[in-house]
């Protein structure tokens, strides 16, 4: 056999193993992780990141939390009779609105199911992260988590006159007079500014709402917060934004109070990551940083709670 022959076949050899590394990475990805446990169980369900429309991933500038994948898990949680308490860890500065709100509708629901739900804030849950967080039965925080930023915010980058300088110009079809409202390739007209910002301030009542309503507090109370300010943990105790106090296992033990659970309780997380997820995902972040460095944005207007 040939020198050449017997590297093709190596490096075939090589391609198998990697794949099956792979599949079974994502096999036992798959499976709930379980840290045993006795008369009750708390599923554990992870936000980490910019919460998106659809799947998880990792986009240029760290993970994403998709919401149809987390809602998969909250409803999982929800309807199964042997889950005394939801956990949901949150590590999100926020992301789109409509995905946060998918999320608090699905927490509501959950509760609804007789679900204990308790948010447990990590580094950062602000925004769309307090969004969810504020339809928790409770809200545990660490003293320095940065949360609050209850707000939204439509952003724009605009070059026309960029590409004018350089005797670039656009042509533009359409249909109604509004449908390139946002556009980057032209300066925004007052009309469609009033627009945008009848829809800011209608996300943003929905917005105020909700926290009112999870949080017990009349909306006048909620809109003194709400002006996009960030709160330490501790000082969103005082404000009446967080209930408790305390790390993650601090939060464990709260969910198990208040479902009543004796003993040490069962932990099973959804959604855990595999080995070779968590390394590409920290290679993901590391080059996208590196990338957002020179593209911070790519010109496409964006609606969220960031910021």
């Amino acid at each position: 056999m040939s020198e050449s022959k017997r590297r093709g076949i190596a490096l075939l050899l090589l391609c198998i193993c990697l794949v099956s590394t792979v599949i079974g990475f994502i096999i036992i990805a798959k499976r709930p992780f379980d840290t045993g446990g006795s008369s009750g169980k708390i599923v554990l369900i992870n936000i980490e990141g910019t919460i998106v429309g659809g799947g998880s991933g990792y986009g240029l500038l760290g993970s994403e939390s998709g919401a149809d994948d987390i809602a998969k898990q909250i409803k999982r949680a929800g309807e199964d009779s042997s889950v005394k308490a939801i956990l949901l860890r949150i590590n999100s500065p926020g992301g789109s609105a409509a995905a946060s709100q998918e999320l608090h509708e699905e927490v509501k629901k959950a509760r609804d199911n007789g679900k204990i739900v308790v948010a447990s804030m990590s580094d950062v849950a602000a925004s769309g992260g307090y969004y969810v967080a504020c339809g928790a039965d409770k809200i545990v925080a660490n003293p320095g988590t940065m949360t609050g930023s209850i707000g939204v915010i439509f952003s724009q980058l605009q070059y026309s006159e960029l590409l004018e300088r350089y005797g670039i110009r656009a042509n533009v079809i359409k249909s109604g007079k509004y449908k390139d409202i946002g556009s980057p390739l032209r300066n925004m007209t007052e009309e469609e500014r009033h627009i945008l910002q009848e829809m800011i301030d209608d996300i943003y009542l929905q917005f105020v709402r909700a926290v009112a309503e999870g949080r017990q507090m009349n909306e006048s109370e909620v809109l003194e917060l709400a002006d996009g300010r960030i709160f330490t943990g501790k000082r969103a105790k005082e404000l009446g934004l967080v209930d408790d106090l305390g790390n993650f296992q601090d939060a464990v033990d709260l969910a198990a109070e208040v479902a009543g659970i004796e003993g040490k309780p069962k932990v099973v997380e959804y959604g855990k990551k595999s080995p070779f997820e968590s390394f590409f995902g920290l290679f993901a972040r590391e080059l996208g940083h590196g990338i957002a460095e020179t593209f911070l944005d790519t010109g496409k207007p964006q609606v969220g709670l960031i910021s």
